[in-house]
């Protein structure tokens, strides 16, 4: 190559007004930029772990009060079918019957127990008349 006024390299000098101070500022402004913006990833990273696990807590203990939401309802289910049998039983006629006379004391009439009230006639009084007396006496009472 030929000699001439140009610097053999293509880096041009460092101008001799630079001072020291501000290269060692720049140089350290920039590394704050960056260890700003790595904890500030640091941080997003940890925040999402901590939200995934609270995710994943959260996630299990729904499936568990599913499941125990699923269990009441099978055993309702059962209560539900067993009642249904039992409104079976009970609506039967002689269930109906007994139960009557078991729990609220009713008894069927006998026939001195009834009146029968025929057409024509005015009073129960009238109707009875036509009984024998000592009949007309337990019915009066």
């Amino acid at each position: 190559m030929a000699i001439s006024d140009k610097p053999a390299s293509r880096r041009t000098a460092a101008p001799n007004t630079t001072d020291v101070g501000e290269l060692f500022v720049r140089r350290f402004s920039v590394v704050n930029i960056y260890v700003v913006v790595l904890l500030l990833l640091a941080g997003a990273i940890v925040w999402s772990g901590v939200k995934t696990a609270e995710d994943v807590q959260q996630y299990h203990q729904d499936y568990k009060t599913l499941q125990d939401m699923k269990k009441q309802e099978r055993k309702l289910k059962v209560e539900h079918q067993r009642l249904l049998i039992e409104q079976q039983t009970f609506s039967a006629t002689p269930q109906i019957a007994s139960r009557a006379v078991a729990e609220l004391g009713m008894y069927s009439p006998t026939l001195k127990d009834k009146l029968i009230i025929q057409p024509g006639v005015s009073s129960p009084i009238a109707a009875a008349a036509s009984m024998p007396s000592a009949e007309v006496v337990e019915e009066a009472q």
